[in-house]
């Protein structure tokens, strides 16, 4: 999966302009009204991931809530595992709430796992579909992102029956976003200018 890198800082809207992954089909191959598509990018200090994902309207928390259980609702994930096999995952709501846990290894919490320092937010909710550009201080990220890590992007969409996207999700399988095989390795390219 790529990971665009800037040397210098980078703003939302330069995220949102870099090209996008997307999957448009469902963990089962039904094709979504709205592809999932996402973007993750590294400047200096911070740590931006950008997706978009059908649904949006099924959400009750309350913007900049840290709040557990997020993906009960239509959600955003980012999962970042390290060589080691500990991983950090980001979750985001429709309405800008937000949850990340590290996880020492598959679904074992971290006992007193720290928060990342939030630094940017910004959700949109269209009819069809929704989208958010968050961006977290490097620093405070328990899990980094480097050429060695591996990525997974997911999220939920809730209709009469739930609906689970994936960036990568393997065949045969029932939904497990904590699979090893649902990880990408990371590509570390140059941000475009621009």
């Amino acid at each position: 999966m790529k990971v665009y890198e800037s040397q210098g800082p980078l703003s939302a809207e330069q995220v949102l302009s870099v090209p996008q992954g997307s999957n448009a089909t469902d963990w089962y191959g039904a094709l979504l009204p709205t592809p999932l598509s996402w973007c993750v990018a590294i400047d200096p200090e911070a740590l931006w991931f950008a997706c978009t994902l059908p649904g949006g309207s099924l959400c009750s928390s309350v913007a900049g809530e840290f709040v557990e259980g997020l993906w009960e609702e239509d959600v955003a994930e980012l999962f970042i595992k390290s060589p080691s096999g500990e991983y950090q995952e980001i979750n985001v709501a429709p309405s800008g709430a937000w949850w990340a846990m590290t996880l020492d290894e598959y679904r074992v919490r971290r006992v007193s796992p720290i928060r990342p320092e939030l630094r940017f937010i910004s959700t949109t909710v269209a009819k069809e579909h929704w989208s958010v550009v968050v961006a977290f201080s490097r620093s405070s990220m328990e899990v980094a992102i480097s050429p060695q890590a591996l990525l997974h992007v997911s999220g939920m969409w809730y209709r009469e029956e739930p609906c689970f996207l994936s960036s990568r999700p393997p065949s045969g399988l029932d939904p497990d976003y904590h699979h090893p095989d649902c990880f990408e390795a990371v590509v570390m390219v140059p941000c475009p200018k621009g």
